[in-house]
């Protein structure tokens, strides 16, 4: 016996079946056991705004998303219930501004992405009833029930997105930080006319941080830019022993315990002729002027002259790192650069102070920390005490002059 099947192989109009498409629809067959109960129709879309760029949504696709989303009503994402939207493309044109060939490109784009589904009638027009109560009745259009079945899942891609998305903020941050630093530690090499391949080490190796994390955030690879990000400490670390090394070459043995500061103590660190013989001095032997130090404006009005030759009687705790009879800024500074090390301050607190002070309040400074340390007047850490200190100077209140004030009657009173 012979059979004939007779087929119609002409246009339909109908959507072409794909692999593509009856992949999703499986998947989200095999999703519905798995898919909340109810969600609310708010919460949808702010997830798929949040997930839209791990998702590559585009800006277009998304407003269509939301338009389509509008449509619904809240009752539409409750358990037993399927959120359809029947708006035609005119509508879906006009609501966004564009042409209807723009929303069909929104939806395709939607569909590729499995997000929603085409519902379609018999005629191809998207048309939908509801009941008395506000549910559904009929309904042909578009299909949004995928963002309620997936709504854990593009959940979860949207929270792993924001936190990888923090983690390169924070990440630039850092970058820029350390680069600030590098910066001004090459800037303060070139007023005191210092050079060298050492000097610019640091911006290479900075530089190769920075491209590597960028290559890393670009290709969206967290832990490829959290390792580039760990090589920042060793840029500090070198900043930190090209400044100590070249700009202020002097022995340096303090490692300074950040735990625990030690400092060395002389409460007679030269006889008094030898001071008062020093500031007759006018200059040492480089040519730098030992006129008073370059203070910042104080916030008091007050004005103090300060000299290396009186620092050094003021400030006992620094004599012992000075070494010199007849100290010039450039001692105070080599002086204020192991002061650093003993006391656990941090490079990048040191060139924050370097930078908004200059060398030699950022030395004073130092030298108020160790003194009032190695009285036990500090209540946490020289560090904290000291990075306190630089804050108040980016705030333009620090006021050197006033302490110095306070420390030259302390000592006259002693006397």
């Amino acid at each position: 016996m012979t059979y004939t099947q007779t087929v119609f192989t002409g246009g339909t109009g109908a959507r072409p079946i794909t692999a593509f498409s009856r992949q999703i629809a499986r998947a989200l067959e095999a999703g519905l056991a798995d898919a909340p109960a109810e969600v609310e129709r708010k919460a949808v879309f702010a997830i798929m705004k949040r997930a839209a760029p791990a998702l590559g949504i585009g800006i277009g696709a998304l407003q269509t998303l939301e338009h389509l989303i509008s449509f619904t009503h809240a009752d539409d994402w409750k358990a037993g219930r399927t959120p359809i939207a029947w708006p035609s493309n005119v509508t879906l044109a006009e609501a966004a501004g564009k042409t209807v060939s723009a929303i069909k490109a929104r939806l395709r784009q939607l569909r590729g992405l499995g997000l929603i589904l085409a519902r379609d009638s018999g005629h191809g027009r998207r048309t939908g009833r509801r009941d008395e109560t506000g549910a559904i009745s009929v309904a042909f259009g578009v299909d949004l029930s995928p963002l309620r079945i997936r709504y854990e899942e593009f959940r979860a891609l949207a929270d792993a997105y924001t936190a990888q998305s923090r983690l390169f903020k924070e990440g630039r941050q850092e970058i820029a930080r350390v680069r600030r630093m590098v910066s001004q530690a090459l800037a303060q090499a070139a007023h005191m006319r210092l050079t060298g391949p050492h000097w610019f080490a640091l911006q290479e190796f900075l530089d190769r941080v920075a491209a590597a994390a960028g290559q890393a955030r670009a290709n969206r690879d967290s832990d490829g830019f959290m390792a580039a990000i760990a090589q920042l400490k060793q840029v500090e670390e070198q900043v930190g022993s090209t400044i100590d090394q070249f700009m202020f070459p002097e022995e340096n043995e303090g490692s300074g315990s950040k735990n625990e500061p030690f400092i060395h103590m002389q409460t007679s660190p030269h006889p008094i002729e030898d001071v008062q013989a020093e500031r007759a001095c006018s200059s040492d032997p480089t040519g730098h002027a030992l006129s008073s130090a370059d203070l910042p404006a104080s916030p008091s009005n007050s004005q103090f002259k300060a000299r290396p030759a009186e620092l050094m009687e003021m400030f006992p705790t620094t004599a012992m790192y000075v070494g010199a009879r007849k100290p010039a800024w450039s001692d105070i500074h080599r002086a204020a650069s192991r002061l650093r090390h003993d006391l656990g301050i941090r490079t990048g607190t040191y060139v924050d102070a370097l930078e908004k002070l200059g060398p030699d309040a950022a030395a004073i400074a130092m030298m108020i920390t160790a003194e009032r340390h190695s009285r036990s007047e500090i209540r946490l850490t020289p560090g904290a005490y000291f990075a306190g200190m630089v804050g108040k100077a980016k705030r333009d209140e620090l006021d050197l002059a006033k302490s110095l004030w306070g420390f030259r009657t302390e000592r006259m009173t002693a006397h």
